[in-house]
């Protein structure tokens, strides 16, 4: 029997929100209620008093648009006293079938990169959990406006090859800051170390 890649643990800051993957969770109830949890947080923090109605939109965007990818679990990363998301972070789970029968790290390199902006940097790495491959590269995002220009996505992806497992776990963290590019990619490296089944 497979192993359920879906069961699985990871250590992050409370900074890191999680967001509702699944459609049973209202999102307009669950906004409200984190938007709350993370005022609070801010208070103890020192930061004066947010407005947790602004809070709660942006949390309502930020899962509902996760939930379009349809993540095993997602993370919203809202810093101290910030009102919008400055990351995502998604984990799938990703099992041979009849297309691809044999999964392998080189094919998830090959299948998950844009390449947008120039070659990816790709780097195989162990981690505690198993073989992993680890993918940084910018990418083309969607217009928001009809003739405005196309964002720069910036992406850290790890896919990790379990231990006595033949699928693959994806951790992907996607920004546009570029200010936060160095600090940000060492806590994925830090958080895709503590991935554990």
């Amino acid at each position: 029997m497979p192993i359920d890649l879906t069961n699985l643990g990871l250590e992050c800051s409370d900074d890191w929100v999680p967001l509702p993957a699944t459609d049973d969770m209202d999102l307009d109830y669950w906004a409200s209620h984190e938007a709350q949890n993370i005022t609070e947080r801010y208070e103890r923090e020192g930061r004066p008093p947010a407005d947790t109605a602004r809070l709660a939109r942006s949390l309502r965007r930020v899962a509902a648009d996760s939930r379009t990818r349809t993540p095993v679990c997602a993370f919203g990363w809202y810093l101290s006293g910030q009102y919008d998301v400055i990351a995502i972070l998604e984990i799938d789970a990703i099992y041979p079938d009849d297309t691809v029968p044999v999964l392998t790290l080189e094919w998830l390199a090959e299948n998950i990169s844009a390449g947008d902006f120039g070659e990816p940097d790709v780097r195989y790495v162990e981690l505690p959990l198993g073989d992993a491959v680890r993918i940084r590269e910018n990418m083309a995002g969607d217009r928001k406006w009809r003739f405005g220009s196309r964002p720069v996505i910036r992406a850290l992806t790890y896919g990790v090859r379990p231990r006595d497992s033949d699928g693959l776990l994806t951790l992907r963290v996607s920004w546009t800051e570029s200010v936060v590019d160095e600090p940000l990619e060492q806590i994925v490296d830090n958080i895709a170390g503590t991935l554990s089944l």
